[in-house]
């Protein structure tokens, strides 16, 4: 039981930054101003980052902000779309969501992870990951290789899926 804390403390902490920025009224801001200061921003776009080829097709991904519910929405392009149920590879950073020594569950960023509690970038650029062994955390770019799907889970913020993933 006392793993479950950390990991429902990040997602909670995650969930709470969510539903406070939604609570704005911006209308003309970028939706990468609203979750990461420019300032923030600027510095991160100078640690690594994946090159990966995929990263620039799952950008292309329109994130939208329902106001009245406080919620985040998808709208995937075709090439998107195309990924669907394919295996792909595609590399990126670890972010663990449970304080253990090894997980089978963890985000992958196309951007180096500054925060324990909360995916670095924007939503487009990070893939929920499911795999089938378990792996200790590695802070260094992986590739992995898994099943894409797509998840429009305003609630969570996430928008694509790997799963029976395992890394290269």
């Amino acid at each position: 039981m006392p793993l479950f804390f950390p990991r429902v403390f990040k997602l909670t902490t995650f969930l709470a930054a969510l539903f406070f920025l939604a609570a704005f009224k911006v209308e003309e801001q970028p939706l990468v101003e609203l979750l990461q200061p420019a300032d923030e921003r600027k510095a991160q776009d100078a640690l690594p980052k994946s090159h990966h080829a995929l990263w620039n097709t799952l950008t292309k991904t329109k994130i939208h902000l329902d106001k009245k519910q406080g919620l985040y929405n998808a709208t995937y392009p075709d090439e998107v779309k195309a990924l669907v149920s394919t295996e792909i590879t595609i590399s990126g950073f670890m972010l663990p969501l449970e304080a253990t020594e090894t997980f089978t569950h963890f985000l992958l960023s196309k951007r180096t992870p500054t925060c324990a509690f909360c995916p670095p970038g924007e939503p487009n650029e990070i893939i929920d990951v499911w795999l089938e062994k378990p792996v200790k955390w590695d802070d260094n770019l992986i590739t992995i290789t898994g099943t894409f799907t797509l998840i429009n889970n305003p609630e969570f913020g996430m928008f694509f899926k790997l799963d029976k993933a395992k890394l290269d």
